[in-house]
């Protein structure tokens, strides 16, 4: 029986000049949330050039690029997904140059292959994940709604095959009062600001009770113009975090009540906002992680356990992965930590075109699991399944 993996991994070789300076352009090129066109493009035109069929505009964003390469044989849709946008005022330094040409690299993989194997390939380029969350709009519009299974890999200062996130929610809150000359005629005022201080001492009050649940941290938007002068509008912005999303959603409920009692209490009117669209928590597929972990070990990478030293974020890959069976992982590139001066050097340097090839190469040879063995995708479901009960409960 041929090897296909082995074949796959020879076709990551042969590109591989194409795939690094595709990451250096971008490195050199960063471009930010929506306005991604240098990436799109030069990501576009290597899956062209590598035989996938290219659409971009996916999902009514200018700048998302969705590739396909169907063997016209039954099987599954494996979806492979990258990213290019940059961190504003620090560049690459979370390293989604190398994300991009993992994800073009293991999409001609996997097609120099699949016309053997059965299924579909489907390399996604998604924009904004750096807050302006990309694919969550795509999957809103149904981008992703014929994908089977799911994988990124996210460059790192190790490799990682499991993963954590915060579930989180971003707010802003109102408060609105009466203005009055603070000295002269106190009385006649209503100050939007209590309300505000009031809110980070009941926050504050709450962090023996949340330990590590959850977290609910705020900075003061609008305190007012002047101090001889009752505001009568305040602001706060707030980011609410849980690694559940469940206990977040809960998290959120209370504050807001806490919000319009303040403001029954204080006589103020209270409004509020939803600043950014919700991070959902990451959930990987225990399967799929299983898979990836032996084929990074068959490659000579040394798999290390997921820990907070890496740091902890949250991803827009964490509402797929609610989805449909998926993982973000991790694949070493070079020393420091993400949206670091030291690890945008590194994802710039010779070592990230290491961290390209064996990204690319874990990533099509688990497609290859997934294409060859058909007992991989039932026990990824039922896995899907299980995770989506327990979950739920």
């Amino acid at each position: 029986m041929e090897n296909y993996k082995e074949r796959a991994c020879r076709r990551v070789d042969e590109i591989l000049p194409e795939l690094s300076e595709l990451s250096d352009n971008l490195w050199h090129n960063p471009e930010y949330n929506f306005k991604e066109y240098f990436a799109c493009k030069s990501m576009s035109t290597l899956l062209e050039k590598y035989g996938l069929s290219v659409e971009t505009g996916v999902g009514g964003l200018e700048t998302a690029v969705k590739a396909v390469y169907d063997s016209g044989k039954p099987g599954p849709n494996i979806g492979i997904f990258g990213e290019f946008d940059a961190v504003e005022g620090m560049g690459h330094s979370c390293g989604h140059n190398v994300m991009c040409a993992i994800a073009v690299g293991a999409g001609a993989a996997i097609r120099e292959v699949i016309g053997d194997l059965g299924g579909k390939v489907t390399v996604f380029g998604c924009p904004a994940e750096e807050g302006g969350g990309g694919k969550i709009i795509m999957q809103e519009k149904g981008a992703f709604k014929d994908v089977d299974v799911g994988m990124l890999l996210h460059s790192s200062c190790d490799t990682v095959v499991n993963d954590i996130s915060y579930s989180k929610t971003d707010l802003r809150v109102h408060f609105y009062g009466k203005t009055a000359h603070a000295a002269t005629w106190p009385e006649e005022g209503v100050s939007a600001l209590a309300p505000v201080i009031e809110l980070f001492n009941i926050v504050n009050a709450m962090r023996l009770e949340l330990a590590d649940r959850g977290k609910i941290l705020g900075i003061i938007r609008d305190g007012g113009d002047q101090a001889i002068y009752i505001p009568d509008h305040c602001s706060a912005e707030f980011t609410i975090r849980s690694f559940s999303m469940k206990y977040k959603l809960e998290l959120v409920d209370r504050f807001l009540k806490i919000c319009e009692h303040l403001a029954e209490i204080t006589n103020t009117r209270f409004e509020y906002e939803q600043i950014a669209l919700s991070y959902e928590d990451i959930r990987n597929n225990p399967v799929l992680e299983d898979l990836l972990a032996a084929n990074f070990t068959a490659l000579g990478e040394t798999v290390m356990p997921r820990d907070k030293e890496m740091g902890i974020g949250c991803t827009d890959m964490g509402n797929l992965t609610h989805e449909f069976p998926g993982l973000q992982s991790y694949v070493r590139v070079g020393p420091g930590r993400a949206h670091s001066p030291e690890f945008l050097a590194a994802t710039g340097s010779p070592e990230a075109h290491k961290g390209i090839a064996v990204g690319a190469k874990a990533l099509a040879m688990t497609a290859v699991d997934l294409l060859q063995d058909p007992t991989a995708m039932p026990r990824i479901r039922e896995a899907f399944a299980e995770m989506k009960a327990r979950y739920e409960r």
